[in-house]
């Protein structure tokens, strides 16, 4: 079995969510200052990097993130599919139809726009375009797919900060059965297009919707 990484790492640099604080990296105690050992205080938001989406992010007496059972983490039979789309463009209904055959049998979708490309090269572009993952689309899973838990994309969110509304609405639409998670901002870039097992390791803070989270999967 191999295990892949389909998270990025934490740093000053990551693309935020536009209106997100940025991230501080305080080095409080440092060996090169004459400190025993070294310590930092990390102040970010809860959505920053790759994260998970639980329904309290939306839903006022929707599920925190802390409230998953272990089991409710692990992922088996995932599939990743290529929807491609450039900054500001919108994932439809009739983008995943052709792949029906392939989600029915998923408990977690990956879905690989190709806008990660952007993140490096154009982070503005990434954080502030993004893309849309319609209301359509997110109709069409979950009314068509019982047994899918969660998707996973390679965009900052599945709402565009250009059509806000909307992107909130797909949230709301996916959120909507208190079971369901959504993992935004993954590293989808040259990884395998199936997986036996995903694990989500989202940091589990008590009180809020959502997490950080480590996303690794493990392939025959």
């Amino acid at each position: 079995m191999r295990l892949v990484l389909l998270s990025h790492r934490v740093g000053r640099s990551t693309p935020l969510y536009p209106g997100t604080p940025p991230i501080q990296l305080t080095h409080y105690r440092s060996i090169e200052r004459g400190d025993s050992s070294n310590l930092w205080v990390i102040s970010m938001a809860n959505h920053t990097g790759t994260h998970v989406d639980a329904p309290n992010h939306f839903y006022k007496n929707g599920r925190k993130i802390s409230e998953y059972a272990a089991e409710e983490l692990l992922f088996e039979n995932v599939r990743l599919i290529d929807v491609p789309k450039q900054p500001g463009g919108e994932v439809l209904a009739e983008d995943l139809k052709p792949y029906s055959h392939i989600i029915e049998s998923c408990s977690l979708l990956l879905i690989r726009t190709g806008l990660q490309s952007y993140r490096d090269t154009d982070p503005d572009a990434y954080s502030s375009k993004g893309l849309l993952f319609s209301p359509s689309a997110a109709k069409f899973l979950k009314d068509s797919f019982p047994n899918l838990r969660g998707i996973g994309i390679d965009a900052i969110s599945v709402s565009t900060p250009l059509r806000r509304s909307e992107g909130r609405e797909s949230h709301r639409i996916l959120l909507s059965d208190n079971r369901f998670l959504i993992v935004e901002d993954m590293d989808l870039a040259g990884k395998p297009a199936a997986y036996r097992y995903v694990i989500l390791a989202p940091l589990l803070l008590e009180e809020v919707d959502s997490a950080p989270c480590t996303v690794l999967g493990i392939t025959d």
